[in-house]
């Protein structure tokens, strides 16, 4: 009796290949999207490290919306995180939607989903030891790196020689929130690894915490000491957790004893922070506008310290301080709901089943919202990519389910799909406005014989016609192009008493007093030029650009979110309220 075949269900057989090359995939890309955040340098308003780690998370999504879409039957992983990170981005779009001036609510509000897409890339697409690896290794090149700018490099290696180290993220405050995050990584997995990587791990998180310590940045420091703590009541019996605690004590009165000649000035903003909201306690003063609405709180001890013609104070140096002067107590729930439900899932989670790997992601994302009760990190995509990855990353061995019959996988994709559209494509805003204006051409010109003589022609046929409005105009602009100051305000003048319902040349007389250094007349004459004609582009932009540069941030922003509720797509209004908090 002959043997009968056995058939092979088609569609694991099928699917399988498709799935693995997927997970590769995702797995490169992490490990890509680790290596970026290393090693590509920041830059004022292009931010081309956001930008590179923005470019992966979008990736990630849609790698995750294609794997709905190849499979049989789609599957949801849940966290525990799901629900207030869903919020926390729902809450950014209700309060865009009620702020005031859009345009200075735009920049956060893109953050904020960046903040989730990052979370629910990582949760539902990270696999593997390759990121840790990655992460680890380019962590420690950094720490290296950063010892080497103290001295300016070793022998014939010459590399930029700093007092605080920045390495590739453009400010120390920013490196050290990386590098405290990357200490707690390389610590957690060394304590988990098997014998042949444990000396990688732990020789990783050696290099990193002497690349933070050169940094001084006492806020990081003091994120990882509170992270520190958090282990040590999560992981250890009472007595060890006793020592361990008491060491942490100790440290942290050295460390404050260590730095206690630095100066200290943000007592008065919490205060004045404080202030703000107090006169906006649900909703708060308005997603964003904290750098705007702020001046007016700013008590004359702070303004005695920091000028607001010299120095803007963009941030309250306290991010859940800020939250709550922008959004109210309700925003701050919002927000204060995300590393609530990470505790209490981590102190589940431990209890059922330590694991000092996973622990290692939920730790570092603590050490750097430790460090935001002193510091402004995670108001930045960089250090907030870093603490949503951490938590998506803890998470990311949920139990999964089937995606349910409607939308099903193909909606679940489409909306991915959607999301990630929309999104990107206001996250690259800055960086195309930025490009524009730097293709744009110059307007001013040299001097040279023929244009004399043309100007010398115009000159006469004016003084043979001195009541010709149009020809004055003419002769005013080539004036200012040749940079002829006095001729170029005469010919204007002449021209706002011939025809005082045109703003141009009220325009143009503001440009020129702002271009000799007489800001307050420039003023006056741009608000003369909106008086006849309330609808301009150009004088409400000289309006927001001069009063931002005197320190005035609310009438600066509200000149230029005029421009962009008329304009949305204005290149130099995006670029000045992107400038208003860098």
């Amino acid at each position: 009796m002959g043997k009968r075949k056995q058939k092979l269900p088609p569609a694991p057989a099928a699917e399988a290949p498709k799935a693995d090359a997927l997970s590769r995939a995702d797995s490169a890309l992490w490990a890509l999207t680790a290596l970026a955040l290393a090693v590509v340098p920041d830059q004022k308003i292009l931010r081309c490290k956001l930008l590179a780690l923005e470019a992966g998370v979008g990736l990630l999504l849609l790698l995750l919306a294609a794997s709905w879409l190849h499979a049989r039957e789609a599957r949801w992983r849940r966290t525990p995180l799901d629900l207030p990170v869903g919020l926390y981005a729902l809450g950014g779009l209700f309060f865009y939607a009620l702020s005031p001036e859009r345009g200075a609510s735009s920049p956060e509000l893109i953050r904020m989903l960046f903040c989730a897409a990052v979370f629910f890339a990582a949760s539902r697409t990270l696999k593997g030891p390759a990121l840790p690896r990655v992460w680890t290794a380019a962590a420690a090149l950094a720490g290296i790196y950063a010892l080497l700018q103290t001295q300016g490099g070793v022998g014939p290696l010459s590399v930029p020689q700093l007092e605080r180290p920045i390495a590739t993220f453009g400010n120390p405050i920013f490196f050290a929130a990386y590098l405290a995050a990357s200490a707690v990584l390389a610590a957690g997995h060394a304590l988990a690894a098997e014998s042949r990587e444990r000396g990688f791990y732990a020789s990783a998180a050696v290099l990193i915490l002497a690349g933070l310590w050169t940094t001084q940045t006492r806020a990081a420091l003091a994120g990882l000491g509170a992270a520190g703590a958090l282990w040590a009541v999560v992981s250890l019996r009472p007595r060890e957790r006793l020592f361990a605690l008491g060491g942490l004590g100790l440290g942290a009165a050295l460390f404050v004893w260590w730095f206690s000649d630095r100066a200290w000035t943000h007592g008065l903003i919490w205060r004045d922070t404080l202030a703000l909201w107090r006169a906006h306690p649900l909703l708060g003063c308005g997603l964003g506008r904290f750098h705007i609405e702020f001046v007016d709180y700013a008590s004359p001890a702070l303004r005695a310290l920091w000028p607001e013609q010299k120095v803007i104070v963009n941030f309250a140096h306290n991010e859940y301080l800020q939250v709550l002067a922008e959004t109210g107590i309700v925003g701050t729930g919002l927000f204060l709901a995300i590393p609530a439900a990470a505790a209490a899932w981590l102190l589940r989670s431990w209890k059922a089943a330590p694991d000092a790997r996973r622990g290692a992601y939920a730790f570092g994302a603590f050490a750097v919202l430790a460090q935001n009760f002193f510091s402004p990190d995670i108001r930045f995509g960089v250090s907030s990519f870093i603490v949503f990855a951490f938590l998506g990353a803890a998470t990311a061995d949920a139990e999964d389910s089937p995606l349910p019959e409607f939308p099903g996988r193909l909606g679940a994709a489409l909306a991915t799909l959607l999301f990630v559209v929309v999104w990107g494509r206001a996250a690259v805003q800055p960086l195309l406005a930025e490009r524009k204006l730097q293709a744009a051409p110059d307007f001013f010109v040299g001097r040279n014989a023929e244009a004399d003589r043309m100007l010398a022609d115009l000159e006469a046929q004016l003084a043979a016609d001195p009541d010709n409005a149009d020809l004055a105009e003419n002769i005013a602009y080539y004036h200012a192009k040749r940079q002829d100051w006095k001729r170029a305000i005469e010919r204007f003048e002449r021209v706002t008493r011939l025809r005082p319902e045109l703003p141009g040349p009220f325009n143009n007389l503001g440009n020129i007093y702002y271009s000799i250094g007489d800001r307050e007349k420039a003023i006056e004459w741009w608000t003369r030029s909106l008086t006849v004609d309330p609808e301009q582009i150009d004088a409400r932009l000289n309006l927001g650009k001069t009063l931002y540069e005197l320190g005035r941030l609310k009438e600066s922003g509200r000149y230029l979110s005029e421009v962009l509720e008329r304009r949305p797509g204005n290149e130099k209004a995006q670029i000045l309220l992107k400038k208003m908090i860098e």
